[in-house]
C-alpha cells in the first residue's frame, strides 16, 4: 500500500485538522476540507465528504469551478448532465463548470469520499454558510434559507459558486441582487463569522473527520499520489472533458478496470 505525505501548512497531523467538520442537515452531507484558496493560493479547495444515508443534493451547477467527486466508501448516484451514474469505491466523476449535477445517496449506508474543485473560488465560504443556514436558520427541505433577505445575501453574493436551476437563472438575474441590497440594508450578512469551518490560530486540531490513510491504495489511483493536503489541482482545467466518468480502480486488489459506472 502506498504511503500518502499528509502534512502542509492547511493540516498539522493526521490526528488533526485546522478545519472542523461541519454538517449540512438538510443535504446530509458532513465536509472537512484538506485544502482551500487560503492555502493553495485560490487554485483548489478539497474536502473530507461524507454523505449519511438519505442524503441528497439538489440540481445546481457551479459557474466557475470545475469539480471531482472520488469515492472511498459505499455508494453515491449522481446525475450529471441528465445522465444517472452510480460510482462505487474507486470511481470518479467529472463534472466541468456550467454543468447541471445533482447526487442522492440512495444505498443505506454512509459515502465517503474526496471532493475538490478548480479554482476554489468562495467554495468553502459557500459550503460554510449552507450549512450554517441549514443548521440555525429555518429553511427549505432542500436547505435554502426560507427568509428572502437571507437567501437574496447568500445566493447572490456565491452567484459564481453556485447556481439553483429553478427559477431560471434570467430571473434570478433580477431578483436576488434586489433581496441582496435590501439585505445589506437590514444587516443580513451572506456569510456570518461563527459559520466558518476555519479554526483560530491558537486553538487546537479539531479531529479529521475520517483517516485517508485507510483508503490509501484507492487515492494514489485516483490520482492523489502527494496526499490531500497538496495546494494544486488533481487535474488542470483545460485538461477537463465536456463530462466524463472513470473507474480508476476495480478494488482493493489493485487490479485497474477503466470501464464506465452503471448507468
Amino acid at each position: 500500500m502506498c504511503c500518502i505525505r499528509i502534512r502542509t501548512r492547511g493540516e498539522r497531523s493526521m490526528s488533526g485538522s485546522r478545519y472542523r467538520t461541519t454538517f449540512n442537515p438538510a443535504t446530509g452531507e458532513h465536509i472537512q476540507y484538506t485544502v482551500t484558496g487560503r492555502e493553495s493560493d485560490g487554485a483548489v479547495v478539497r474536502y473530507r465528504w461524507v454523505s449519511d444515508p438519505g442524503g441528497r443534493i439538489v440540481d445546481h451547477t457551479h459557474p466557475s469551478c470545475a469539480e471531482i467527486f472520488t469515492i472511498l466508501d459505499g455508494e453515491a448516484t449522481m446525475t450529471v448532465a441528465g445522465e444517472r451514474i452510480v460510482l462505487g469505491p474507486g470511481q470518479s466523476a467529472v463534472v466541468p463548470a456550467g454543468v447541471v449535477h445533482s447526487e442522492a445517496n440512495l444505498s443505506g449506508e454512509i459515502v465517503r469520499g474526496i471532493v475538490e474543485l478548480t479554482p476554489a473560488s468562495q467554495t468553502a465560504e459557500l459550503h460554510d454558510a449552507l450549512a450554517g443556514i441549514s443548521s440555525d436558520l429555518p429553511h427549505t427541505p432542500t436547505g435554502a434559507p426560507k427568509s428572502p433577505l437571507q437567501l437574496g445575501a447568500t445566493f447572490w453574493a456565491f452567484r459564481d459558486d453556485i447556481r439553483a436551476t429553478s427559477p431560471p437563472i434570467w430571473l434570478q438575474n433580477i431578483m436576488l441582487p434586489i433581496l441582496a441590497g435590501a439585505a445589506r440594508v437590514v444587516g443580513v450578512r451572506p456569510m456570518r463569522p461563527e459559520w466558518s469551518s476555519r479554526l483560530a490560530d491558537d486553538a487546537p486540531d479539531a479531529p479529521t473527520l475520517f483517516d485517508e490513510h485507510d483508503y490509501a491504495d484507492l487515492l494514489h489511483r485516483a490520482g492523489y499520489t502527494r496526499g490531500l493536503t497538496h495546494p494544486h489541482p488533481l487535474r488542470k482545467t483545460s485538461e477537463l472533458p465536456e463530462w466524463s466518468l472513470t473507474r480508476r480502480v476495480s478494488d482493493h486488489s489493485g487490479n485497474s478496470d477503466d470501464r464506465a459506472g452503471e448507468v
